[in-house]
């Protein structure tokens, strides 16, 4: 059985899974706007405590690389980094949009309470003016590249959608503007990253580590304007 820890600390929350192939073994998540620094080691001792294993199992270990906010991306990186070394096994970065889109279509998959939809769009609030967006088809593949954008801006990239399903912690800022154009869903479940989703994802590079690279992916340098995107 092989076993990867997942850790995500890069938005409003905190959350630890362990999981193999076929099944979560254990998890905690908590929402929170900051304190992951004290709450993630605990976090992972209880989920190992509740899988009832030891950390010798663990063949990989899986964090959120962004985008998302500055201090958060660099505590999951230096926890996942860190365990990772300690263990002796690949440490694997997934992409904050790949881990919301993966989770919203799971939610549509199991009935949320949204109509059938164009195109996803994941918007991550970003603590400034502008939000982190990306876009995807329904399928979770990305039509766009990812962007930091004000959310004035955001109704013209998608104008093109009659129907837009939105997740992400900065979802319920664009109802209201993106309503006037289009059919706008939102999946109010999916906010913040779920690191059993992030270990999920991580399955498909373990075999090649180097495709998922555990350093920050920034779209911006902090307190400055919105530039391009930096990894």
């Amino acid at each position: 059985m092989t076993l990867i820890l997942g850790m995500d600390t890069a938005t409003v929350g905190c959350s630890v899974a362990l999981v193999s192939e076929a099944a979560c073994l254990a998890s905690s998540s908590e929402r929170m706007a900051r304190g992951q620094s004290e709450a993630l080691a605990p976090m992972v001792e209880a989920v190992m405590r509740e899988a009832g294993l030891s950390y010798g199992a663990i063949d990989a270990v899986a964090v959120t690389r962004g985008p998302g906010a500055f201090t958060g991306l660099r505590i999951g990186l230096a926890a996942a980094r860190a365990t990772a070394l300690a263990l002796g096994c690949p440490c694997l970065g997934i992409g904050t949009f790949d881990v919301l889109a993966a989770q919203a279509l799971d939610a549509l998959a199991h009935g949320a309470d949204t109509k059938a939809a164009d195109a996803l769009l994941i918007a991550i609030d970003s603590k400034r003016d502008d939000l982190f967006i990306g876009l995807f088809d329904m399928h979770g593949r990305p039509l766009a590249v990812p962007a930091s954008v004000p959310p004035a801006n955001i109704p013209g990239l998608v104008a093109g959608y009659q129907t837009l399903a939105v997740a992400g912690d900065a979802a319920a800022r664009l109802r209201a503007s993106l309503s006037m154009e289009t059919d706008v869903n939102i999946i109010a479940e999916v906010e913040i990253p779920d690191a059993a989703v992030v270990a999920r994802l991580a399955f498909g590079s373990l075999q090649a580590p180097e495709t998922a690279p555990a350093t920050p992916l920034y779209m911006r340098a902090p307190d400055v304007s919105p530039g391009p995107l930096k990894g």
